[in-house]
């Protein structure tokens, strides 16, 4: 009879068998590596979680958490917070039904209103434990096997005609490293303050650059000024874009058209199949936006385990609770709201 047991990763002294599993585990998403524990410890001070379930020999399953408190939004556990997935990633239903079962036990100890679990696809064994399944987020993936011409070719006319106006209106893209942060993070916090949302700390991008391997700055220039931009990490065959901005000031010259379309043929010869190019809300503007790309649509299955009493969380700016916030944010000084929106923004998973 299989005996499971789980254990707290900062008790153990195991980081190589977790990191050891999660290289060898084939939905594992980039972010359930460990470099991931230190790059948000680092930028945000949130305690973590890194629960380990082993049967007598060997790992069979783990689930990162990241433990969020403050007096805005409350307390709680989220897997992973500010990224695209984490989640539990087990061998089997019962190696995951041992790990939630543990993380509801430690978050309710710890005095938190709910867990969000950001699983990439549906669970059976979280369902049968009570968890609630919300799916209101999607990844849109490029299949990139077909090739750039084919690619191309599937395009609509209309925005295969933007993408070489952008050309026309002297735009480059190019593939950058950490000597670009500056230029992408100019353009990033701009693009958010004109969203009505509050933007990272640079700290967060330099930590990524600095602790991942295969990452890049992409970026479309303008007349010498950086005007677009994406962070883009590589795991196995698939590129990925999670932070992605342009300036709108420049959206008749279509330098986000280029931006997309350079960013494919980028992947395409790196020998990538697949780019991910990050979650989205169903019908908002980005994923209309997103959909010109003809990706296929993968709906993420987030779950939640809520404590007595406690109700589905609402952190989203299409709650009308936060309406006026983001009326005043969007016509907020720049520099001003870069002094605010990491304060803000690290309590916002």
């Amino acid at each position: 009879m299989q005996h499971l047991e789980v254990l707290d990763l900062a008790q153990t002294g195991r980081d190589d068998e977790w990191q050891a599993y999660v290289d060898s585990a084939p939905g594992a998403s980039p972010y359930h590596a460990l470099e991931w524990r230190e790059i948000s410890e680092s930028s945000f001070g949130h305690r973590s979680w890194y629960l380990m379930v082993r049967d007598s020999d060997r790992v069979r399953g783990v689930l990162p958490m990241v433990e969020m408190q403050s007096a805005l939004f409350g307390h709680f556990f989220v897997s992973l917070p500010f990224l695209d997935s984490g989640g539990i990633l087990a061998d089997t239903p019962e190696c995951e039904a041992a790990l939630a079962t543990a993380a509801a036990n430690l978050a309710a100890k710890r005095g938190a209103r709910h867990i969000e679990l950001r699983q990439q696809a549906g669970s059976t064994s979280l369902a049968d434990a009570g968890w609630r399944l919300r799916q209101h987020k999607v990844a849109l993936v490029i299949d990139l096997d077909a090739g750039p011409e084919r690619i191309w070719s599937g395009l609509s006319s209309r925005l295969r005609g933007k993408i070489r106006k952008a050309g026309k209106a002297e735009a480059a893209f190019s593939v950058e490293g950490n000597e670009a942060l500056d230029d992408f993070y100019r353009v990033f916090a701009l693009n958010m303050r004109d969203l009505g949302t509050p933007v990272y700390s640079p700290a967060f991008f330099r930590n990524i650059l600095r602790r991942t391997k295969d990452t890049a700055v992409l970026l479309v220039r303008r007349e010498g000024r950086a005007v677009a931009g994406a962070i883009a990490l590589r795991r196995g065959d698939t590129v990925e874009l999670p932070w992605i901005c342009s300036d709108y000031r420049e959206s008749s010259h279509q330098v986000n058209e280029l931006l997309y379309w350079s960013a494919i043929n980028w992947a395409s010869s790196l020998g990538a199949r697949k780019l991910d190019l990050g979650r989205c809300s169903i019908d908002s503007g980005t994923y209309r936006f997103k959909m010109q790309w003809n990706p296929e649509i993968r709906p993420l299955s987030w779950y939640y385990w809520l404590n007595t009493g406690s109700a589905l969380p609402e952190l989203n700016p299409s709650n009308p609770k936060y309406a006026f916030a983001i009326r005043c944010w969007k016509r907020m000084p720049v520099a001003l709201a870069n002094r605010l929106g990491p304060w803000i923004v690290r309590s916002i998973p």
